[in-house]
């Protein structure tokens, strides 16, 4: 597999995650604030909200795992001798 391909397919695995991790935090919200006090408008822009933090979040994640992959990419070639 290519180094492209392999970067593509975390990005997007980390996103849906984010994603799925904002969706929970809404049903955490929804579970929390009484319906009294909600709104049509207040549900679907918390909803919008939510999973816009959640794209951020796997986004981080993303820049984590990069990080994580390029530092363990740079330890082998110290590691490995040189001729």
């Amino acid at each position: 597999m290519s180094t492209g391909f392999v970067m593509t397919v975390l990005f997007v695995v980390s996103v849906a995650a984010g994603v799925a991790i904002g969706e929970w935090f809404f049903h955490l919200f929804l579970q929390a604030v009484p319906p009294v006090a909600l709104s049509n408008f207040n549900t679907q822009s918390s909803r919008i909200a939510h999973w816009l933090y959640g794209g951020g979040v796997g986004v981080v994640l993303f820049v984590w795992a990069f990080i994580g992959t390029m530092v363990g990419r740079m330890q082998q070639m110290a590691k490995s001798p040189k001729t």
